[in-house]
């Protein structure tokens, strides 16, 4: 089972924790007092982080969730941290995951998920075991992943992401959830395409490297860096072909 993990806390954090004052009365509300109460004395670990977001009144004692690690790696239904090498199905049901995340198995993702409460992911990795096949990610899970907004690195490699109704989600979409993104790290997929719109949003934002493998041979570059080096002459571009 996965472990508590504690660490020094810096001066700089006990600073800004030393002046919250938790109230110990609810604040004003059209529910009663005592929902409130109930609202906090018996909400789930998620619920729980959710009402911490609203008012200090519902932080509480305890941290929610058991963090896992700053650098986790999900393979073939093992979840390995620096605290922990277990079975998914043996994790609790209150995960917060931070740092960087490695997946090796986008199908046990969805599962992995469901056992998180809080994420804060600074580098996500998506790793080719299969080169033979094309693996699919939900729209949920990668929003999930993404949902700090503090991601920084983001290697994809040829995975899809799809919507509940199995649409593939464009990869200028994707940079919508994404808005710190420094690194970006793409293999070329006949599913979906590097888009005017991509190439643009590329251009307006934070991002310093941008990498496409396995481009076909055909592959028409030269329009492409032309325009990134006359909208973003500071990006680096890695195009590497078949």
């Amino acid at each position: 089972m996965a472990t508590v993990r504690t660490a020094k806390i810096s001066a700089d954090i006990l600073h800004i924790t030393s002046t919250i004052t938790i109230p110990k009365w609810p604040p004003k509300s059209d529910f009663p007092a005592d929902i409130l109460k109930y609202m906090k004395k018996d909400a789930t670990e998620k619920q729980a982080l959710k009402l911490m977001k609203t008012n200090k009144y519902f932080i509480q004692k305890k941290c929610p969730f058991i963090y896992l690690g700053d650098n986790v790696t999900l393979t073939q239904n093992f979840v390995h941290s620096p605290s922990n090498n277990c079975r998914i199905n043996e994790l609790p049901n209150n995960l917060g995951v931070s740092g960087e995340l490695y997946i090796n198995r986008g199908d046990l993702l969805t599962q992995f998920i469901s056992k998180c409460v809080i994420c804060d992911l600074k580098e996500l990795t998506f790793t080719n075991t299969n080169w033979y096949m094309i693996e699919k990610i939900s729209y949920d899970d990668f929003k999930f992943l993404t949902s700090s907004g503090r991601l920084e690195i983001l290697s994809l490699g040829k995975k899809i992401v799809t919507s509940n109704t199995g649409e593939i989600i464009p990869y200028e979409s994707l940079l919508d959830h994404t808005p710190a993104l420094q690194y970006l790290r793409l293999e070329y997929n006949q599913n979906l395409q590097l888009s005017q719109k991509f190439i643009e949003k590329i251009c307006a934002s934070n991002l310093e490297v941008f990498e496409v493998y396995q481009l076909p041979k055909d592959f028409e570059r030269e329009a492409l860096l032309a325009k990134m080096e006359k909208k973003k002459p500071n990006l680096r571009v890695y195009f590497s072909f078949k």
